[in-house]
């Protein structure tokens, strides 16, 4: 083989190799931070998130709030959560998870998390009954992980 073959071939592999370490970095952590400013109410329960292991956790607070008009938000204030891909917000009845294969036990889907620090808010459904549920969670739905959650008190 010639030595320009195998330099173009070196090339290629080093390109490939990076792009392809670029582009999962991009795909496994999509989220960014945010400091929306959150509307004031009434703080039904809170709790604050805690770390399951080096690779899945999170701090911060989170609030289950009635602002005006009645309506039931989940404001996450100043939390850090560790990124991954395909991260969901659930309500959950468990109040207490053992590791990060744990299972969600009942819960209620607030959607896809859409950042991974800061401060912001997600409304909560009016007809999902807040009493029923006892944390807050990060859940990997690619991985059925838990990435950290909070106990709601």
């Amino acid at each position: 083989m010639k030595k320009s073959t195998i330099i173009i071939l070196s090339i290629s592999a080093i390109l490939v190799i990076g792009g392809g370490f670029t582009l999962g970095y991009f795909l496994l952590n999509p989220l960014g931070g945010t400091n929306e400013e959150l509307t004031p109410g009434t703080v039904l329960k809170s709790g604050n998130f805690v770390v399951m292991d080096g690779s899945h956790y999170g701090s911060g607070t989170v609030n289950v709030v009635v602002i005006e008009g009645g309506d039931v938000e989940l404001q996450l204030v100043d939390v850090d959560i560790a990124n991954g891909p395909d991260l969901y917000i659930y309500l959950s009845y468990k109040s207490i998870f053992s590791g990060v294969t744990d299972d969600t036990g009942i819960k209620a889907d607030l959607g896809e998390l859409p950042y991974n620090s800061g401060n912001f808010s997600v409304s909560i459904h009016p007809l999902i009954n807040i009493t029923n549920y006892n944390s807050v969670l990060i859940w990997c739905l690619q991985f059925s992980v838990v990435f950290t959650y909070a106990t709601l008190a």
